[in-house]
């Protein structure tokens, strides 16, 4: 028997939105979408690490993405939300002219997409922290203790999880975990290996252990999905 997805996927509606607040908790989404800033910033958590988007910046999310959300409490957030149907193209980015993409949108969101998809062009972080990099760690599929890397930072265990979960909304468990199965359920759609190759080549013990996992994350068993015609990631 399968476990019961724990997550409430959220939806996204297309459109400009203006958002008042200070945050939003990790959450879940079972659709890609981009979030374009057009005014106020937002700090966001994501697979993708931890980016700081202002005016201009670009968030790109692949399908079952979780994500945390933090912006300034004096001023609104102005975003525009769009279709992203590019699973392999995620993260910070940016646009010269948002305000166009806006009032393309306002025509036709799937040509403002398509728009965004030829004029994206990636951001470089500036400042990384120990943290951050224990997020590419863990969404590499590296099995490396966690002690062992704290130790290698001069770090507390204690400490290392207790701010990666403040930072992230999540313990680094549960992240390698999530990002783990999220990159096994991209590679079952798109490879012809067997299911249970899949699941060795990820780093789970067997077929039930990433059936488990899939489930959970995204609602569907890994055979659900592969009986699907495969799509592009």
């Amino acid at each position: 028997m399968h476990a019961k997805s724990p997550y409430e996927f959220r939806r996204v509606r297309a459109g400009v939105e203006t958002l008042d607040g200070l945050s939003r908790p990790r959450h879940h989404h079972s659709e890609g979408y981009a979030t374009v800033v057009l005014a106020g910033s937002v700090t966001e958590v994501s697979f993708a690490g931890r980016m700081h988007a202002e005016p201009g910046h670009v968030l790109l999310h692949g399908r079952f993405d979780c994500h945390l959300d933090r912006w300034n409490r004096r001023r609104s957030l102005q975003i525009l939300r769009l279709p992203w149907p590019h699973d392999a193209i995620e993260g910070q980015f940016y646009v010269t002219d948002p305000d166009a993409l806006a009032r393309l949108a306002e025509i036709d969101p799937d040509l403002a997409t398509a728009r965004l998809y030829e004029e994206v062009r990636r951001v470089v972080p500036r400042d990384r922290y120990w943290v951050d990099d224990l997020a590419e760690v863990l969404r590499s599929g590296s099995n490396i203790p966690l002690q062992t890397w704290a130790e290698g930072r001069s770090l507390r265990p204690d400490t290392l999880s207790y701010v990666f979960r403040r930072e992230f909304g999540v313990s680094p468990k549960r992240f390698r975990l999530e990002a783990r199965t999220r990159s096994a359920w991209r590679e079952l759609l798109r490879s012809p290996r067997s299911l249970t190759d899949v699941a060795l080549q990820a780093g789970f013990a067997d077929l039930a252990h990433l059936s488990r996992s899939v489930h959970v994350l995204t609602g569907r068993s890994p055979r659900d999905w592969r009986s699907q015609r495969p799509v592009s990631a």
